[in-house]
């Protein structure tokens, strides 16, 4: 497993640093390794393996090499979160053991509890809109409602990192806000929620039929899977202005040309980019 680091992690680090912070951002640290080895333990439990895990402040963007099933895909979502609240619990028995660490290691128990609950939030790309994707049958609409909430958490956070200068200035806030916000608007296409891409699983026991779409070399490739689902098998027909056929495709070619660019893209433009 690769394990990458997003400017925005070394952002928060400088930041906690100038404020003389050092040994908070340790703490920090430790409760993301902890929160990433949740998602990384569970996954292997269910027999995936992560290929790659890039820290960001308040979580991380993880991909594998398989797209995860529905329970797998909510489990592995809920591990980091769950592994934060298990090392609250720890702390909270050690200090009850050994009261005099309490000063020393009370933002470890913040640190942690803040990535579980944060990461819960339903906006993407954080836990919990894994969680719900997951979960849900129609991917496409889904991922767009909880990229747009997090938009809008993003801002509400910025609007608390404005207000906590009248007070006392929150620099968390304001990484948080910039860290959802570059995560809803400008998602890496290599992570875990590829298989939002992917033509859903086929449902054979109850019959799938096998269907032929005819569709413009100028329309962008999240159209195409507008009209992929379980009940079919669709073969898309790309077609020119004129409306002949340029070239053929099934569900899994058009995944691989998803992954491989942005869904705003066409096969025109992908075709002229590799000329």
């Amino acid at each position: 497993m690769k394990l990458k680091v997003n400017p925005l992690f070394f952002a928060f680090i400088l930041v906690l640093v100038l404020l003389g912070q050092g040994l908070n951002f340790l703490f920090v640290f430790a409760a993301l390794l902890i929160h990433e080895t949740g998602h990384a333990v569970v996954a292997r439990l269910r027999g995936f393996v992560l290929k790659n895990v890039t820290l960001m402040p308040y979580g991380a963007m993880m991909s594998a090499d398989e797209n995860f099933d529905k329970t797998s895909g909510i489990l592995v979502g809920l591990a980091g979160p769950a592994f934060n609240l298990l090392a609250s619990l720890i702390l909270l028995g050690v200090w009850w053991l050994f009261p005099s660490i309490y000063g020393y290691t009370r933002f470890f128990l913040f640190a942690n509890l803040s990535l579980a609950l944060f990461n819960l939030l339903p906006a993407y790309p954080l836990d919990g809109s894994r969680i719900i994707l997951a979960a849900s049958k129609n991917k496409l609409r889904a991922i767009k409602v909880l990229r747009a909430l997090g938009i809008v958490f993003s801002v509400l956070l910025l609007a608390g990192f404005i207000v906590s200068f009248f007070f006392a200035i929150n620099f968390s806030l304001g990484i948080m806000a910039v860290f959802l916000f570059y995560g809803a608007a400008f998602s890496a296409k290599d992570e875990t929620y590829l298989h939002v891409l992917s033509a859903s699983t086929k449902n054979y026991a109850l019959g799938v039929e096998k269907k032929t779409v005819k569709i413009s070399a100028d329309a962008p490739l999240v159209r195409y899977f507008h009209h992929t689902s379980a009940m079919s098998e669709t073969t898309f027909e790309i077609v020119d202005s004129a409306g002949s056929t340029v070239k053929a495709l099934n569900e899994e070619d058009v995944k691989k040309l998803a992954i491989a660019n942005k869904l705003s893209k066409s096969f025109n433009k992908i075709e002229k980019s590799q000329f």
